[in-house]
């Protein structure tokens, strides 16, 4: 595996990915705002347990994003970790726009997914862009040597 030739583009979408950990995800205007610290922080690592595979997935991406950043700042970030650091955001926000309806309808909320849209914060645009962005890094860079 040959490392990254922009190194400093990979640790920039990383560094946007982790900043999405902090930044609202769900924003309910005079109600509501959930990042995903704030939510970890309420439920705890054994509640986090205890959550469906895809929520540990999309926490799993966070120390993912952490690698990149880490071996982009030091010129050694393989391709294949930047495209999986992307994959999986996008995996996760694939997986929760085909399955939101029934999730809402299981929770009694009178929302479609189409109303809930309007409740992203944005930090759900920036985890999703960053995603993207080191997937095409990931895909397009021809890598150094």
């Amino acid at each position: 595996m040959r490392p990254l030739s922009q190194p400093a583009l990979a640790a920039l979408f990383a560094a946007a990915l982790l900043g999405s950990f902090f930044l609202p995800v769900v924003s309910v205007p005079l109600l509501a705002q959930i990042t995903p610290l704030r939510f970890l922080q309420d439920i705890g690592f054994d509640g986090l347990r205890e959550m469906e595979p895809v929520v540990q997935l999309f926490y799993a991406s966070f120390p993912l994003a952490a690698l990149v950043l880490v071996l982009a700042l030091l010129r050694t970030c393989p391709g294949l970790f930047a495209l999986i650091a992307g994959a999986v955001p996008i995996g996760v926000g694939i997986y929760a726009v085909f399955n939101l309806n029934d999730e809402l309808r299981k929770l009694g909320l009178p929302f479609t997914a189409a109303d809930f849209s309007d409740f992203l914060g944005g930090g759900a645009y920036l985890y999703i862009g960053a995603a993207a962005a080191l997937v095409v890094l990931a895909l397009t860079d021809r890598g150094r040597g």
